[in-house]
């Protein structure tokens, strides 16, 4: 029996009234989401999302670690004047360490030290997928254990920053480390299995109740107890301080469902602290972008295509590649510093 088919069986088996030819086309569905995530372009890409637009003013260490499955994770390792602590960035899904650069550079110039890393599976890391939903959780649980294992990081308070995926990773995984000193939240989820499952009822309604109980099952049979854990379970753990931030218009992760901010009433934490983004910041990613950059960004898409309107076809490659040469780069990707700097503050209150 290949792999393929042991997986299915070791699901099916777990599962009573469903049929093989369900599991088998749920389990195809979920790994088709967590597929591998390379490099793209940069010529075709917009912004300051990779380190050779910002080298001259950002230097870094690349280096490489084991994950808990073996898999060897690329970590970036950037050096701050002051020294005040260290931050690990946990990126979101379909994105690298490189996509939160204009993050990175503000916090060191902030006086922190930064680390971020690849994923399994995405960019620089080695894996043929990203597994899934709590992959970034067991990730960011290594990496977590890496940095402290590090003699000179040892003298160093430790603090997480993430969006999306990420930032479920952040908050879920105080249950699981100790020794954090602050946590910021941007756009997460709370639950990894029931985000998978209402988002199937986004795309598919009524009929998500069919392949729901396969993706819970094929979680539990790809993660064990790394399922059990969630944001609110996480952020309860513990006394420090953590921010939570997000947009009121983000589709991606709703805020009013699927958000940690939805659970708020279930947080304990008397050392959490609130954002909403609203506006042009109100969305998934924009939350974390300046108003300049979102209106900028936007500028930059309608230009794009109207530039295919007038040439009455989609462009080249080397069209777009001349036309990202004239984008703005550093607006395109500037920082929200209301949010930044809130974290910031919180950082340095709980290393005062």
């Amino acid at each position: 029996m290949d792999k393929k088919k042991k997986v299915i069986a070791a699901v099916l088996a777990s599962l009573t009234g469903v049929s093989g030819a369900t599991v088998a086309s749920a389990v195809i569905a979920y790994e088709a989401i967590f597929t591998r995530v390379d490099r793209p372009d940069y010529e075709l890409v917009a912004g300051e999302y990779c380190y050779e637009r910002v080298s001259d003013r950002l230097l870094r260490q690349e280096l490489y670690y084991p994950s808990a499955d073996g898999v060897r994770l690329k970590g970036y390792y950037y050096s701050s004047f002051d020294k005040k602590g260290i931050i690990i960035v946990a990126h979101g899904m379909k994105a690298g360490g490189d996509d939160y650069l204009p993050i990175i550079e503000y916090m060191v110039n902030k006086g922190f030290d930064v680390f971020s890393y690849d994923c399994t599976g995405t960019y620089g890391s080695d894996g043929k997928d990203t597994v899934g939903m709590c992959q970034q959780l067991i990730d960011l649980q290594t990496t977590v254990n890496y940095v402290k294992s590090i003699e000179s990081f040892k003298k160093l308070p430790i603090f997480l920053i993430g969006h999306s995926w990420g930032a479920y990773a952040c908050s879920t995984v105080l249950s699981l480390c100790s020794g954090i000193s602050g946590c910021a939240s941007i756009a997460g989820m709370c639950n990894a299995t029931t985000m998978m499952t209402d988002k199937a009822e986004e795309y598919v309604g009524k009929l998500a109740s069919i392949p729901a109980p396969v993706f819970s099952a094929y979680q539990k049979h790809l993660f064990g107890d790394y399922v059990k854990y969630n944001s609110v379970m996480g952020i309860n753990s513990v006394d420090i301080p953590v921010l939570i931030a997000h947009g009121k218009n983000d589709e991606t992760v709703s805020f009013e469902k699927q958000s940690i901010i939805s659970h708020r009433d279930e947080i304990t934490n008397p050392n959490v602290v609130y954002y909403v983004g609203t506006g042009l910041q109100g969305d998934h990613n924009n939350i974390w972008h300046s108003k300049e950059s979102a209106e900028y960004q936007a500028k930059v898409k309608a230009e794009l295509k109207a530039l295919e309107r007038k040439k009455g076809k989609k462009l080249t490659e080397e069209e777009k590649k001349a036309f990202y040469k004239s984008v703005n780069h550093h607006l395109y990707s500037q920082v929200n510093e209301e949010l930044m700097q809130m974290a910031v503050d919180m950082f340095n209150k709980a290393i005062s």
